[in-house]
């Protein structure tokens, strides 16, 4: 099985380099930098006890690429689904975001913030984890771009019909890709947001996940 990795984002756009190696140099260069990255996929294989799925490199959508790609197709929304984040001027539709064998498939999740499959439903109890895109592939910011700016006691609503239930922030915090700790169940009535931060330009990835942790209010 692959190692599972946190959710989050898309895809940011490079300046063109200035021009240093004759074409010849330049098409030389590219071939061997691709075949690089070919034997590197190759030789990703599963490690002894890897956990059972990995969350997307990119909640969404991909590592970040210096391609243009098109926007990803939004999944319908729940309609009876809503979370409300005033501090952080987020209102948007939540929809499910299930498991494909190896990952959390978020490609469509567009605008939406998705509830991660195998995580605590609305109306149970434990710890109902939320992902959302940074950033777009077009360089527009994602639904979830300002939760790192997130102070302790901000209020966090989700709703469904007329049931409503009420957060107050507890923690934010940065982790590795592959720290899946902030996913497992709790006692706790709690919601986890979790998105991309920290892209290395030189890398084209996204080195952390940012989370935020919202705890039910009494």
């Amino acid at each position: 099985m692959y190692k599972r990795r946190l959710p989050i984002y898309q895809r940011r756009s490079r300046q063109p380099a200035r021009p240093i190696f004759s074409l010849l140099a330049l098409v030389t260069l590219m071939t061997i930098i691709g075949g690089m990255f070919a034997l590197y996929d190759r030789m990703r294989v599963p490690g002894a006890g890897a956990p059972r799925a990995t969350l997307p490199a990119s909640l969404m959508g991909g590592p970040p690429t210096a391609l243009p790609l098109a926007l990803p197709t939004a999944l319908p929304p729940d309609t009876h689904t809503t979370i409300f984040i005033p501090t952080a001027g987020v209102r948007t539709g939540v929809v499910e975001v299930y498991l494909d064998g190896i990952s959390w498939d978020v490609s469509r999740l567009g605008y939406n913030a998705g509830h991660l499959q195998g995580t605590a439903s609305l109306t149970g109890r434990g710890n109902l984890v939320l992902a959302g895109h940074v950033e777009m592939a077009d360089g527009r910011p994602g639904v979830f771009a300002g939760i790192g700016s997130l102070e302790l006691g901000d209020p966090l609503i989700i709703s469904r019909g007329a049931l409503e239930k009420r957060y107050t922030v507890s923690a934010v915090k940065t982790v590795a890709p592959d720290d899946l700790s902030v996913l497992y169940p709790t006692t706790t009535d709690r919601i986890t947001l979790i998105t991309c931060g920290d892209y290395d330009f030189f890398q084209n990835v996204y080195q952390e996940r940012i989370v935020v942790v919202a705890d039910r209010a009494a």
